[in-house]
């Protein structure tokens, strides 16, 4: 690891300690067990969404997509548990759903060499419409049964098993990302794609491989947001999810023009993100100041990684 993304990580980590500091001073309850454990269920689905997030911005992309199709998966298992009263079918209804969502995505995108932006958003807006035709507005389907309470409840050693989840796919996806060609591939196409062409790479395999994570990571998201709340329904705030989600990433040490990035500090980020909205709700202050306060945030990590970038490009000419 170079000593820039030792800084950048190390950075984050400061800062996310002080919080904790901060907060516990502020209200002694935020450092409880239980609540320490609280946090690591509610960051779940926003982890999820980031991970995805991640290597789809370090390739120089973005995925719009992926905090609504998240709640419109969250929907599709619920119909099906609706259906049949058993969840099996739904998990792989899920699964086969996300990943050809993100394979359409992926070729939109690769092949007809469309901006990520407007095709994530139209998906965005599919998503949240096709939530309001399989679960007519104000209607709630609950989600009662063994997997739910063992998927959304259950704990190993104290540590919920959901978040045991995250912390596993964040580590196979480490693997990935520092120790495979895809890893490296991930990073040339974000650096430069004519580059990575020149370089033997097959972009466009890449780039559709990408956004089939990220629509898996949606659909895992979906998967883990139904067990936590209980219950599923459309105009859930999936865009709240997908913002926050960014906002780790960022605040993590990506670098949002692409090409930079590390898992560590996005786990990081993802940690301050959780820390943050929970201390907020502690302390009672509004949803509103909860925006500001992150905008605020977001906008200085996007200065700290604009400098960064900035530095990187003058040591390259």
């Amino acid at each position: 690891m170079d000593a820039g993304k030792i800084l950048r990580e190390r950075n984050i980590i400061v800062v996310t300690l002080v919080c904790c500091v901060v907060f516990y001073l502020v209200s002694p309850r935020f450092l409880s067990v239980d609540n320490m454990s609280a946090i690591s269920r509610q960051v779940v689905p926003i982890g999820l969404i980031a991970l995805g997030q991640f290597f789809v911005i370090v390739s120089g992309n973005i995925d719009l997509s992926m905090g609504m199709a998240s709640v419109f998966f969250a929907v599709l298992l619920g119909v099906f548990f609706g259906l049949t009263g058993g969840v099996g079918i739904g998990l792989l209804a899920v699964v086969a759903a996300s990943l050809t969502m993100g394979a359409l995505i992926g070729v939109l995108v690769a092949k007809l060499k469309l901006p990520a932006f407007i095709v994530t958003l139209s998906a965005l807006f599919m998503a949240q419409g096709l939530s309001g035709l399989v679960i007519p507005r104000g209607q709630q389907i609950f989600l009662m049964g063994g997997f739910f309470q063992f998927a959304g409840s259950q704990k190993i050693f104290g540590i919920y098993l959901s978040f045991l989840f995250l912390i596993a796919l964040c580590a196979a996806a480490y693997v990935v990302y520092n120790h495979t060609r895809i890893g490296a591939a991930i990073i040339a196409i974000g650096n430069s794609e004519e580059n990575a062409k020149l370089a033997g790479i097959n972009v466009d395999r890449v780039k559709i491989g990408i956004f089939m994570f990220s629509g898996l990571c949606s659909g895992f998201a979906g998967i883990m947001l139904s067990t936590r709340m209980g219950f599923v329904q459309p105009g859930l705030d999936g865009n709240g999810l997908l913002l926050d989600a960014i906002a780790a990433i960022i605040i993590g040490g990506t670098l949002i023009q692409g090409g930079r990035g590390t898992i560590g500090g996005a786990l990081w980020g993802i940690a301050f993100i959780g820390i943050v909205n929970n201390a907020l709700n502690l302390l009672n202050v509004e949803d509103v100041w909860h925006q500001v306060f992150k905008g605020v945030v977001i906008l200085t990590a996007l200065g700290v990684n604009w400098l960064l970038w900035q530095s990187r490009q003058s040591e390259a000419h």
